[in-house]
């Protein structure tokens, strides 16, 4: 009976240790496990800190103070499961050490070691793609991609064909009402699918083709082309093709001529939307901004002594918290176009090839 006790007492323990182990072979779930855990956390991480560091970028702009920005060139994450296994087995009168023995034990620990490697975001060539005005291909995808275009053509173009629409105004006589005419016109024929925007090959550019328009749009791409100086469209006419180039005037060639704000045109039109004490202004801590044009006159970043419950982005500057409110569409917007081109920006700076260091850091548990 004894030696019965002790083979069936035996067995459950192996058998036990067997399936431990085959448990523990299936550590190879860890890796996807990982990526699905991690991945978002990563990318979720990267994206805050982006927005968190535009919204600092554009305090300091407004305090006048230098403000640098790190871009992230890389994270490499080292994922290890090391487990560990153990069995108890008794031999002898199992009343020994009935009670005393763990049958079988496990253990594991899960590690992950991640690097982080980081670019400084600085010299000639960013200063350049900075300031430059945007390319006509960036305004003619984010026009052609959005359901709305009347806030991208108000927000990256500040002048076409000789129509001006200031980042400020520094006087009233700078409104210019046919502008807003002008985005009013060619948002109601992109969304009715008569207005495009296609790459040319022949101009080595893009074009704006109305086409499909007749009758129940003529009156208004007549209005749009005299209001941009150009020939009214024949009556027999069913498709116009304006090429489209970086100047001041493109009513020379027949085409448009649109000059676009650049990357720090919209930081300085965020800038100027931070709410800032008046003491702030008056003693020059902070700067003093004319009124906003059209693509600032409805943006809004607040400033509260304590920390935003319902923010869409914030950040901590002077003992002060500023944010974005999470219900306001119009700055939400803007600041997601600023973003998204300063991600361009960034990244055209910041290709192979620079010199710029790199800083790489360790990140443990």
């Amino acid at each position: 009976m004894r030696s019965t006790r002790y083979h069936a007492s035996f067995t459950r323990n192996l058998m036990a240790a067997f399936t431990l182990g085959c448990l523990l072979a299936g550590c190879s779930v860890v890796g996807p496990t990982a990526i699905r855990s991690g991945r978002l956390a990563y990318n979720d991480a990267i994206n805050e800190t982006n927005r968190q560091q535009l919204l600092m970028m554009v305090i300091y702009n407004r305090y006048e103070e230098e403000g640098n920005l790190l871009a992230v060139a890389s994270v490499t994450s080292n994922v290890s499961v090391k487990a560990s296994s153990g069995i108890q087995l008794g031999f002898g009168d199992s009343d020994d050490y009935a009670g005393n023995l763990v049958p079988f034990s496990a253990g594991s620990v899960y590690e992950e070691n991640p690097t982080i490697s980081y670019t400084p975001v600085a010299g000639e060539k960013y200063t350049r793609q900075l300031m430059s005005p945007l390319p006509i291909n960036l305004l003619a995808l984010f026009a052609g991609t959005v359901s709305d275009p009347e806030n991208i053509y108000t927000a990256l173009i500040a002048n076409i064909n000789g129509i001006h629409n200031p980042d400020f105004l520094f006087s009233p006589s700078e409104t210019d009402p046919r502008f807003s005419r002008v985005v009013a016109i060619m948002t109601a024929l992109t969304k009715a699918q008569c207005l495009h925007w296609i790459e040319d090959p022949k101009n080595h550019g893009f074009s704006v083709v109305i086409d499909d328009y007749a009758p129940a749009y003529t009156v208004q791409v007549n209005e749009l082309l005299d209001l941009l100086g150009l020939p009214a469209a024949t009556a027999n006419s069913t498709k116009l093709i304006l090429p489209v180039s970086l100047a001041l005037h493109g009513r020379e060639t027949g085409g448009i001529g649109i000059i676009t704000r650049s990357v720090f045109d919209l930081g300085e039109i965020l800038s100027a939307a931070i709410e800032v004490p008046e003491h702030e202004k008056d003693n020059g801590v902070a700067i003093r901004y004319p009124p906003p044009g059209l693509a600032g006159k409805d943006l809004r970043i607040h400033s509260a002594s304590d920390k935003p419950e319902h923010a869409y982005i914030s950040v901590k500057y002077r003992d002060r918290w500023f944010y974005i409110d999470e219900t306001d569409q119009a700055t939400k917007r803007f600041f997601r176009l600023t973003s998204a081109l300063w991600s361009v920006t960034i990244a055209e700076s910041t290709t192979k090839g620079t010199a710029a260091p790199v800083l790489t850091v360790p990140v443990s548990h």
